[in-house]
């Protein structure tokens, strides 16, 4: 009886780990995961140049992580001990007061800034002497919304990333840079950022909007107007939720609709629709496609304002849900997500010569942004 109780337990762990290990060879591997809102690591080939650089290893060590059994069930449990054990955050998010889920950044989140500033500041440079050029930078949730965090809770120091941008941007700085920092803290108290997800809201982006009008000395009375919205998701669960697959509250998703009647072209005419929408998103995983379906290499929109301008919007997914309030003041934007393309910005201009550029970009992505520099220069 006494080496049975001996041998049990190594017994169990060998056929816990042998059997996940099967498991995971049997299953299908997946590619994107719904929960998690973001594309799975595959099973990468192994090649003595990755080897050798240790590419590999990172890439089969997040392989081994997402295709993990019951990885979903596996991210709630861990979740659920780290709560009763008393502990302020669990895979990166904080449990944050008022139902608020905050990412959690560090400094190597931040890492990229430096470099990126620059390549962005010599495009801006290059730019300017061609178009209109306005950089909008937003800070995180987490950032902006500190009085929502566990007490305590350390979080990366984001002036010292807009410290450096203004720095690099030198004399023209003040007219490029859109203060949309000190608009949202402004407005903290109000829903500028959804309990369960990083991005901003409906009303988030209408304060961005609102600013980059006001930056270029638009019509604010039409900025007014656009504070109009509609409600369309009651039960939104966003990449906050994801990383911990649980959650007190939902959030509620709100749309502005133009009603000006739009061309949308999507990726160089894969699709064409009247709508920046996508409705059938709302009943998926991944509600936050609604907006343009989601990160599109390539939008034409056309239809606006007969006044002769096209903006040149070079993005990331907070732009999404701006880009219905910016598709009436313009005759053409084209909406450019640099991840999803191999041509750069300089190439962007050349072929579509616009009179406006916006460059529109939350501040942690923007920084752990691996392929601007390249694709700005």
């Amino acid at each position: 009886m006494k080496l049975i109780k001996k041998i049990l337990p190594v017994f169990m762990f060998v056929l816990i780990i042998f059997g996940l290990t099967g498991m995971g060879l049997v299953l299908e591997e997946k590619t994107y995961s719904s929960t998690e809102k973001r594309e799975l690591q595959t099973r990468p080939k192994a090649k003595i140049k990755t080897i050798k650089n240790g590419k590999f290893q990172k890439k089969y060590e997040d392989y081994l992580s997402d295709q993990f059994p019951g990885r979903d069930e596996w991210v709630k449990l861990q979740t659920l001990v780290s709560r009763l054990s008393g502990k302020k955050e669990s895979n990166g998010i904080y449990f944050g007061k008022d139902h608020y889920l905050l990412e959690k950044y560090t400094e190597e989140d931040f890492a990229g800034e430096k470099e990126n500033i620059e390549a962005l500041a010599a495009f801006v440079e290059r730019a300017c002497k061609r178009a209109d050029v306005k950089v909008m930078m937003v800070p995180t949730k987490t950032w902006i919304l500190q009085d929502k965090l566990p007490a305590f809770a350390p979080t990366y120091e984001e002036s010292i990333f807009y410290d450096m941008l203004e720095k690099q941007l030198g004399e023209d700085g003040g007219e490029v840079l859109i203060p949309v920092y000190q608009v949202l803290q402004a407005h903290r108290e109000e829903d500028i950022y959804y309990r369960t997800d990083h991005h901003w809201t409906t009303l988030g982006a209408w304060y961005g909007y609102s600013a980059y009008v006001e930056a270029v000395g638009g019509d604010m009375e039409k900025v007014l107007e656009k504070k109009d919205f509609e409600l369309v998701c009651e039960d939104f669960y966003g990449t906050g939720y994801a990383k911990v697959n649980q959650a007190s509250q939902p959030d509620n998703i709100y749309i502005y609709e133009p009603e000006t009647t739009l061309e949308v072209i999507y990726n160089m005419g894969e699709k064409t629709t009247r709508s920046l929408f996508e409705p059938e998103y709302l009943k998926s995983k991944d509600q936050y496609r609604v907006f343009t379906g989601g990160n599109q290499a390539v939008l034409e929109i056309s239809g606006g304002v007969d006044n002769g301008k096209t903006l040149l919007l070079i993005k990331d997914s907070f732009a999404n849900c701006m880009v219905p309030f910016l598709a009436e003041d313009f005759e053409k934007i084209i909406v450019i997500d640099l991840r999803q393309l191999n041509i750069g910005c300089d190439d962007l201009m050349d072929m579509f010569i616009p009179t406006d550029v916006l460059v529109l970009y939350n501040t942690a992505q923007f920084a752990g942004d691996r392929d601007f520099v390249m694709k700005s220069k």
